[in-house]
């Protein structure tokens, strides 16, 4: 019997929903009040709070399309191997909107209890979106 509720979801949602305001919505349903994230980005809190800033964050700067390649269930915790184009709508750090387009792959991991996201971490190709946006030259060139 699986502990996820959401199936690929769980991942997808927070991501492919393109809405800053439906992200921080579902970010404030899914998560449990204690939830720690193991791996926050962009200057985010360890916390729901950051969390919920965080995917908000995203969703305002890019729009993606996200998809589940391997979900994997052990335990209390769901794991997914996924990749994502996207394309960068809004201001992302000091880089205004320039409708470059790129392809992430990355890994992420949720502890669940009781349906709500316990725990986050997360691994994915940071440096893709940096070159797209050209904040960070091209490797080899």
């Amino acid at each position: 019997m699986s502990i996820n509720p959401y199936g690929d979801r769980l991942f997808a949602e927070f991501y492919t929903c393109n809405d800053p305001d439906v992200a921080a919505r579902l970010a404030q349903e899914r998560l449990a009040d204690d939830f720690v994230d193991h791996s926050p980005v962009f200057g985010a809190t360890p916390d729901k709070a950051g969390f919920t800033r965080s995917v908000s964050f995203i969703n305002s700067a890019f729009r993606q399309d996200y998809h589940v390649e391997r979900m994997i269930e052990q335990g209390d915790t769901v794991v997914a191997i996924w990749s994502a184009n996207g394309e960068h709508v809004g201001q992302f750090m000091h880089v205004a909107p320039t409708g470059a387009r790129f392809r992430l792959k990355g890994i992420t991991a949720y502890a669940l209890r009781d349906g709500r996201i316990t725990a986050h971490w997360e691994q994915f190709d940071v440096l893709a979106i940096l070159m797209a946006l050209g904040i960070v030259p091209p490797l080899g060139g």
